[in-house]
């Protein structure tokens, strides 16, 4: 299979401020199921199970588990959340956050039924909230639609808000997982999954291009892994113990105009 060995700068329908809202309720419901079958859903999961552990929040009267994801799309990472919380009788406090109006809209319904979840629309390289306000963050499948610059902006977000760690997981770039993709979204009925999917792949990093990233971004002790299902896996989980993560060195630039990340 051949590799693919440069990101192309074509743009992911469903980033268009003006992709139809039925057109995007369906891409989004499909890529939910994407994600529950295939993975992500899983990886979170995990992390999140290593987190509660280390921030101590399984003891009676621990309080609520406080999560942000940012780039959070349909709202089907924040309904795995809360049932993943319901099943360990831990309370959390979950915000999801996303810079697109429909999706926030259509990410609000998804999660209305569900106590604990918040939907903003925010900009995910200057986050609303004071530093450590959150114990994890968490960012699934958003990297790839983003540019270095702004991606790294968006994982110092996440570590300045998150004072136990976060999460980022994303797709990882190759002609397998591009061929891999391309079949699974033939079954959507949604045109935008069937565009989107395949380019995504396209615009995945490799695993070096991730490190060089998790580098760049100067934050301490943040791990890339490999995971299954052409995944990879930007993590970073302080113990009880250690001492409280601060800001990361670098401060946010100016915002451009029109360059703006999925959340």
């Amino acid at each position: 299979m051949a590799q693919i060995r440069t990101r192309p700068a074509a743009q992911e329908l469903m980033d268009d401020p003006a992709c139809a809202e039925e057109d995007l309720r369906l891409a989004l419901r499909d890529l939910g199921r994407i994600n529950r079958v295939f993975g992500a859903h899983r990886f979170v999961r995990a992390y999140l199970d290593r987190a509660v552990r280390a921030a101590g929040h399984r003891r009676p009267g621990a309080g609520a588990f406080c999560l942000v994801d940012v780039a959070s799309g349909g709202g089907d990472v924040a309904v795995a959340v809360a049932r993943w919380a319901a099943r360990r009788n831990i309370a959390v406090r979950f915000v999801a956050v996303d810079r697109h109006a429909t999706t926030t809209r259509l990410a609000r319904e998804a999660t209305r039924r569900h106590r604990g979840i918040s939907v903003v629309r925010g900009d995910a390289r200057a986050l609303p909230f004071a530093d450590r306000t959150f114990d994890v963050g968490l960012c699934t499948l958003a990297l790839h639609h983003m540019r270095d610059d702004d991606a790294a902006l968006v994982l110092r977000e996440l570590h300045r808000v998150a004072r136990r760690g976060f999460l980022a997981v994303d797709l990882v770039r190759g002609g397998m997982g591009h061929a891999a993709v391309w079949l699974l979204t033939r079954l959507s009925r949604s045109r935008v999954l069937r565009h989107d999917g395949p380019l995504s792949m396209r615009r995945a990093r490799s695993i070096e291009e991730y490190q060089r990233l998790a580098e760049s971004s100067g934050i301490p002790d943040l791990r890339v892994s490999p995971l299954p299902g052409f995944r990879v896996s930007l993590a970073r989980l302080q113990d009880a113990g250690a001492a409280p993560v601060t800001r990361a060195p670098h401060a946010p630039p100016p915002r451009r105009p029109g360059e703006e990340p999925r959340a």
